[in-house]
């Protein structure tokens, strides 16, 4: 019987155990409230472009679904991976402004950007394990143009720059900065506190002066305050504490057309060192190439064929990150990817239609029963399944519209509560998603 090891007081005595796996010794608490297990990460990989239907989508359910040709380069994981098909976000129009709501579930109809977003399954989960890591959440971005800023939304419905350096995450993880620049990460901190004193201090005096209804929105106010200071004073708390030791050598970027395997192979290294560390449990990674050209292909064959090149890339790098997952053995005899829900998904069914319904989506890890292909719209599958010769020899296939496709922020309600959030909805759910189970 090993005596358990507060994690917190591992990392001041030693500076570099964040560089090491989860060991069963280090129990976060040694209360019973928090036992010493692995904790829940998320990790929401969002393909702007959808995927080529008749190569990804499988057109039989079950466990038993036939493997396309894409889903081929995941064999290896099918048994910790499920295919989720025919979900969508209700009233998003089609087109590249839906990708604003790829992770709100926001009902999107005029295809203006006038749009008041909510906040994204990314931020939602990261909001209930504040303080617990460094960084509260992480996210990323492989480059590119595109009319969208972000995918990751505050609860402000604010879109949040991502970090598209994969050096500036490796130095977010392991450098340090000098004295002076950590002396003024601390002044910051407490010129935010200042400043919420003084705010504070002010509403106080109004609270006096007001209605009822007044008082409690200032109550409501106060509360909002109280939680900034809460996030002021853990910020206060990592900003003492040294960084784990480097692993491996500081990536250089990698610019220029023609590159997106190779910027997204390094970003995805970057995810898997900051989740092995410990530095955060919510990220959240747009991918974006120099393809768009390729999903307008009019069933042109010769593009036809180097979209699926772009697209197999794309998922030959997913495979990757879960075998590096599946490798990485933690506490109570599992993995990374048993603790780590990893969700790849898009706005489009693909970029050929702008199609925002059948969007795709691929669930692996995170402690749920796997294996299978969840299919929410039959319809599209019987169409799918059938296609008209062109005198080309390129095919063609006519989508039905799902009507009564089931919510994909279904799907991000699953999630939530498989990490223990006590969510009754979320975005435009009704329920959690039918079919999938936990272990």
């Amino acid at each position: 019987m090993h005596i358990p090891i507060h994690r917190r007081t591992f990392l001041r005595a030693s500076g570099i155990a964040l560089g090491l796996p989860f060991l069963e010794s280090m129990s976060r608490s040694v209360s019973a409230s928090t036992p010493s297990t692995p904790p829940k990460r998320l990790l929401v990989i969002g393909t702007p472009f959808g995927f080529d239907p008749p190569t990804f989508v499988p057109t039989t359910a079950g466990c038993d679904y036939e493997e396309t040709p894409c889903l081929k380069l995941l064999s290896e994981h099918r048994k910790e991976m499920t295919v989720i098909t025919g979900t969508s976000h209700p009233d998003t129009g089609s087109a590249h402004q839906s990708e604003v709501a790829m992770l709100t579930g926001t009902p999107y109809p005029d295809l203006s950007y006038n749009l008041k977003n909510t906040i994204s399954i990314d931020q939602e989960f990261a909001a209930h394990f504040r303080g617990q890591t460094r960084y509260e959440s992480f996210v990323l971005s492989t480059g590119g143009h595109s009319p969208v800023p972000s995918i990751s939304i505050t609860a402000n419905g604010v879109p949040i720059p991502p970090e598209e350096s994969p050096s500036k995450v490796f130095a977010n993880l392991f450098l340090g900065g000098s004295k002076e620049e950590a002396d003024r990460e601390l002044h910051h901190i407490r010129e935010g506190r200042s400043l919420l004193d003084f705010v504070g201090e002010r509403a106080r005096s109004l609270s006096h002066k007001v209605s009822s209804d007044d008082k409690k929105r200032i109550d409501e106010y106060f509360e909002s305050v109280r939680d900034v200071e809460r996030q002021l004073q853990m910020s206060r708390e990592w900003a003492t504490r040294p960084k784990p030791a480097p692993i491996g050598k500081q990536p250089q970027d990698i610019n220029g057309p023609g590159q997106q395997k190779a910027k997204l192979k390094l970003m995805l290294d970057m995810i898997r060192l900051a989740i092995v560390t410990d530095s955060t449990r919510s990220i959240c990674l747009r991918t974006f190439g120099d393809h768009h050209h390729l999903t307008h292909h009019g069933q042109e064959e010769k593009k036809l064929s180097e979209l699926r090149i772009v697209e197999n890339e794309l998922l030959q790098s997913f495979s990757g990150l879960l075998a590096q997952f599946k490798a990485s053995k933690e506490g109570a005899g599992t993995s990374l990817l048993d603790n780590t829900m990893v969700l790849l998904t898009s706005n489009m069914r693909d970029g050929n239609s702008h199609a925002c319904y059948d969007a795709p989506a691929i669930l692996a890890g995170g402690g749920f029963k796997h294996g299978s292909h969840l299919a929410f719209n039959p319809d599209w599958l019987e169409e799918l399944s059938r296609t008209v010769p062109m005198d080309k020899g390129d095919r063609i296939h006519r989508p039905i519209m799902g009507v009564n496709q089931v919510p994909m922020c279904n799907l991000f309600l699953s999630l939530l509560q498989n990490a223990g959030i006590e969510k009754e909805r979320f975005g435009t759910s009704n329920g959690t998603l039918s079919g999938l189970e936990t272990s």
